[in-house]
């Protein structure tokens, strides 16, 4: 699931005409975005994203940095993990995708197992937390 989820952040990252590079950081700060998938197999993914990355990415989106934090973190968080169901298909790995949640701003507490960080434009990086179910 890992490596499928990392090939749908590349692929989101390109989209909006940025190159992403893995970085070694834990999340202090961002707003959180949590997605369930459920088949073969099944994760909470939450991903965290600070107001620098939103920012850009709701000037690429929409040629302002103004944005609303809940719909654009769970929109991000769908495209990323719709994209890995379409990648996953590919690879004979099947599961379905819950309706994406916003929790809100990153004040630590969630519980996961795996964690997997990038970075683009070279600031702050991003992150996606894994939680088996």
């Amino acid at each position: 699931m890992f490596n499928i989820i990392k090939k749908a952040v590349y692929n989101f990252i390109e989209s909006i005409s940025a190159e992403a590079k893995e970085c070694n950081e834990k999340p202090k700060e961002g707003f959180v975005g949590k997605i369930t998938i459920k088949g073969d197999e099944n994760y909470d993914i939450y991903i965290v994203l600070p107001h620098e990355k939103l920012s850009y990415i709701a000037d690429f989106y929409f040629g302002e940095e103004e944005y609303d934090a809940e719909d654009l973190t769970k929109e991000i968080a769908n495209q990323i993990v719709g994209n890995a169901k379409i990648i996953a298909s590919e690879e004979n790995v099947s599961f379905d995708i819950g309706v994406p949640e916003y929790l809100g701003e990153y004040k630590g507490g969630i519980d996961y197992d795996e964690m997997m960080a990038f970075e683009f434009n070279s600031d702050k990086c991003f992150f996606i937390l894994f939680k088996e179910k």
